[in-house]
């Protein structure tokens, strides 16, 4: 080969990659886009440690009681120190930044039976469980450190209970039906954020429904049922390089941790549902929103097998989708056992849905769910006295948010 050819086939190879470095260069640079940033988020129901409707039902005065009584014996086997640690695992294994928790019960209990302050009786003070200060110690012991960035007491109530179901050894200072001690429990909605989180919270908020479950306690005690909601502001900081070009893209949304009226008609929580995105209401934000709790409401599709059975059932979450346009991610099925004694609930399963995560973007914003679960949902799970984690099944939910073009 001439020695021109050679340079002249050299030439052409460097032309060649003139013409093609730009191409490479545009290559890497769109490899190098900013990421779109992704948030974990998750809804967990505690489980107060018993049911309530023996009590709210109860016929009369001594029927309370009793209730009252069985209402502390089942708190007392639920264990909730035991399935604190299954709790805290489970929030573990989500990763979550943020956490709406509800029915985070504060238990407190008086020996000696005297009702309260309404009936010239002193409040029940002694903490028996505090589900708040048990989670968080467990979740600290497995290296996983969260904060309480909101928390709200909500419905508050004591009741004289007969403990051992015999009037013979009843309260001799209050001789009423066999009670022997008075039982306290306070209702509380939290949202937990995870130490050294990228997600930033501030504003805390909370509120109580007005709209809202009354009842009178074995025809004699009214009690109304306070439920609300809590909420933050949320902000992910957008990352830089080396060089200082953004690496993840940044974000701000409104958090909202809700829980919804249980009994009674349903047209009370879809009325609390539509308190939400009222005028000055919670849902109400400028930001990207993300709403967490739980509703007690689905569509029919969130239900395997027969249909809801109660008319209005639904009215909530149609009012939430529907009316406010709220999207629901999709995940079913997160309730709810007949309590947590493993062998009571035996081969049932988790097969309709009150537990969601919902969000409602920004008109120039996008947010896709890239992972989902549901926690909780595996009853041969149990802590040592062969307790499940809680009635319901946790949700949570892997988020990214997404500018639109």
């Amino acid at each position: 080969m001439s020695k021109s050819r050679t340079t002249l086939l050299a030439l052409f190879g460097l032309v060649l990659l003139a013409l093609l470095a730009p191409a490479a260069g545009s290559a890497a640079a769109k490899k190098k886009k900013p990421k779109d940033p992704t948030v974990n988020v998750m809804t967990r129901n505690l489980y107060l440690g018993a049911d309530l409707g023996p009590a709210i039902n109860a016929p009369d005065t001594c029927g309370a009681i009793d209730a009252g009584g069985q209402i502390l014996n089942d708190v007392d086997a639920s264990n909730f120190p035991e399935r604190a640690k299954l709790l805290a695992q489970e929030i573990k294994s989500s990763k979550a930044d943020l956490v709406g928790l509800q029915e985070v019960a504060l238990w407190r209990f008086q020996e000696n039976a005297d009702f309260d302050e309404t009936f010239g009786g002193t409040p029940a003070t002694e903490v028996r469980y505090d589900f708040l200060q048990s989670l968080q110690n467990e979740l600290a012991a497995i290296g996983a450190n969260y904060e309480v960035a909101v928390v709200q007491e909500e419905f508050d109530q004591e009741l004289p209970a007969d403990r051992d179901n015999s009037n013979a050894t009843q309260d001799p200072s209050f001789p009423l039906c066999g009670a022997d001690e008075d039982g306290r429990l306070t209702m509380r909605d939290a949202i937990l954020v995870k130490e050294g989180s990228k997600v930033k919270v501030s504003n805390p908020q909370m509120g109580h429904f007005t709209n809202r479950y009354s009842v009178t306690l074995g025809g004699v005690v009214p009690v109304n049922v306070d439920r609300g909601w809590v909420s933050v502001d949320a902000k992910v900081k957008a990352k830089k390089n080396k060089k200082g070009r953004t690496k993840t893209k940044g974000a701000k949304f409104h958090f909202v941790n809700a829980h919804l009226e249980a009994f009674g008609d349903p047209a009370i929580r879809e009325a609390q549902a539509r308190e939400l995105f009222a005028e000055g209401g919670p849902l109400q934000t400028k930001n990207d929103l993300v709403f967490v709790g739980d509703i007690n409401s689905g569509s029919p599709e969130d239900k395997i097998g027969p249909p809801f059975t109660t008319a209005g059932d639904e009215g909530a979450y149609n009012a939430l989708t529907g009316d406010f346009g709220l999207i629901n991610l999709g995940t079913r099925q997160t309730c709810c056992y007949p309590g947590t004694d493993a062998a009571a609930i035996g081969g049932y399963r988790l097969d309709h849905t009150v537990d969601h995560v919902m969000v409602k973007p920004k008109v120039k914003h996008k947010i896709k769910q890239t992972k989902s679960e549901v926690t909780g949902a595996d009853p041969t799970v149990v802590t040592p006295s062969g307790q499940v984690s809680s009635d319901h099944g946790g949700l949570w939910s892997t988020l990214q948010f997404k500018t639109k073009k």
